[in-house]
């Protein structure tokens, strides 16, 4: 994914040949890092998840096992790409999936809240 946008001084210092960019502005950081290879999940916490998140919200790492909400769209495919994951809590979909215990409509984003809050106070 690209951070930086075309034209920016970031973009043009990252495609230079260092290996990190910080660019700060707007009471907002972002830190990218050009590992030269993908990283694993697990360097990526400890490297950059703060000691003071009560919830960490992760998008990729599919095969990692962590609990997970899917989301998805008809338009798309109907098919979960979690589906068969012991660690797939829900879906958020247009349309109802086969064999999930959770299913949430994509406008019920206050369900889903509740959902996610409950899982953390009460595990």
């Amino acid at each position: 994914f690209e951070i930086d946008q075309p034209g920016k001084d970031s973009y043009r210092v990252r495609r230079s040949g260092t290996v990190q960019t910080i660019v700060t502005g707007g009471g907002r950081t972002a830190v990218i890092d050009d590992h030269g290879s993908e990283v694993g999940f697990a360097a990526v916490v400890a490297h950059y998840v703060r000691s003071d998140l009560d919830l960490l919200v992760v998008e990729g790492f599919k095969r990692e096992p962590l609990p997970k909400i899917e989301v998805a769209r008809a338009a798309l495919s109907t098919e979960l790409v979690c589906g068969g994951d012991p660690m797939l809590l829900a879906v958020v979909a247009d349309f109802v999936p086969a064999d999930v215990a959770r299913c949430f409509a994509p406008e019920d984003a206050p369900a889903v809240a509740d959902f996610v809050v409950s899982r953390i106070v009460s595990p």
